[in-house]
């Protein structure tokens, strides 16, 4: 073997490694994008189920106001508040709205015209709370047994997978 066909071996192996090198940088490179992009979809599919999650809360059917068949919107009857919260304290309860809440918690509070504690409705917090969104609302929560309206805040948890 020459000089020359050495020499040629050693540029055709130089280019080689060269290609190699500028591969794995470009794959490098584009497995990042790729890895920040996904994290960036699984972030927005997480608010969007911590919104559908805060919507289904506001609108259970178990707590709404309705008179003569006609719902209110953003109203909870305060009596039937009450008495899901202690029905759902049973676990078999729990596990039946898990679909519905997931890992969760789902408060009440009353802060007109005389303020109160938080109400637990629903709470289901996991043992290792990977990340946590946090929704408000003001709701009007109808007691029926005096027929006023009081203003209120209710407070969705929704902690992350």
């Amino acid at each position: 073997m020459g000089k020359k066909a050495q020499i040629r071996m050693f540029e055709m192996l130089a280019v080689l490694i060269v290609f190699l090198l500028l591969l794995s940088i470009g794959s490098i490179f584009y497995f990042r994008l790729q890895e920040s992009s996904v994290k960036k979809e699984l972030i927005k599919a997480e608010n969007l189920r911590s919104l559908q999650l805060f919507q289904r809360s506001l609108y259970l059917p178990e707590l709404d106001c309705s008179f003569v068949g006609v719902q209110k919107g953003n109203c909870f009857d305060f009596l039937k508040l009450v008495h899901f919260s202690d029905l759902l304290e049973s676990e078999q309860m729990k596990i039946e709205y898990f679909d519905v809440f997931g890992f969760s918690k789902v408060q009440v509070k009353r802060v007109y015209p005389v303020e109160s504690d938080w109400f637990v409705l629903y709470s289901n917090v996991p043992r290792e709370i990977s990340s946590k969104l946090v929704s408000h609302s003001t709701v009007l929560l109808y007691n029926a047994s005096s027929g006023m309206y009081d203003f209120g805040i209710v407070e969705v948890n929704y902690y992350g997978e």
